[in-house]
């Protein structure tokens, strides 16, 4: 019999965050054909409460967050650990000023909306509440913008981060 430790824990973190990462819009489908109405408002609340997580576990393993490029490491490394293997991107620091960009290549949430088939489009709000709510969570003085997304057609997801204005 296979038990847990026989599957290589590479293959366990990809299956189980692929598995969570589904979850979403497994939920957002099955109350639209049941209710006929999107979850709207209650799919963000609940992303956003997943952002929030970031600082608690920032915090935990001790990661700085003092300037923009030690939360958009944290940030990257925080959501790659929360969203899985799939994520990949690079983070980019601007050296003349306090400012840092996540520039995200590959995305397992929209990964499963494809292979799900839901509009591209509802992934958008939801990674934007995420997105914020981490950012605030591991530095209020600092807030995220957004320049470029994948789920509106874009080669990448750019997201830069800086102290708030």
């Amino acid at each position: 019999m296979v038990e847990i430790n026989d599957i290589p824990a590479e293959v366990r973190w990809s299956l189980a965050t692929r598995g969570a990462s589904a979850l979403p819009l497994a939920y957002a489908k099955v109350y639209r054909e049941r209710h006929g109405g999107e979850l709207g408002e209650i799919s963000g609340a609940i992303w956003t409460e997943a952002g929030k997580t970031q600082g608690a576990l920032a915090r935990a393993f001790n990661m700085p967050l003092k300037t923009a490029e030690d939360v958009t490491r944290a940030f990257s490394t925080l959501s790659t650990v929360v969203l899985g293997p799939e994520l990949k991107g690079e983070v980019q620091v601007e050296r003349d000023r306090d400012s840092a960009r996540v520039v995200t290549t590959s995305c397992p949430y929209l990964s499963r909306a494809r292979e799900m088939e839901e509009g591209l489009e509802t992934v958008c709000p939801e990674c934007r509440a995420y997105c914020t709510a981490a950012v605030e969570s591991l530095n209020p003085a600092y807030g995220i913008v957004f320049e470029d997304r994948m789920c509106l057609g874009g080669e990448t997801c750019r997201m830069r981060v800086e102290p708030k204005r």
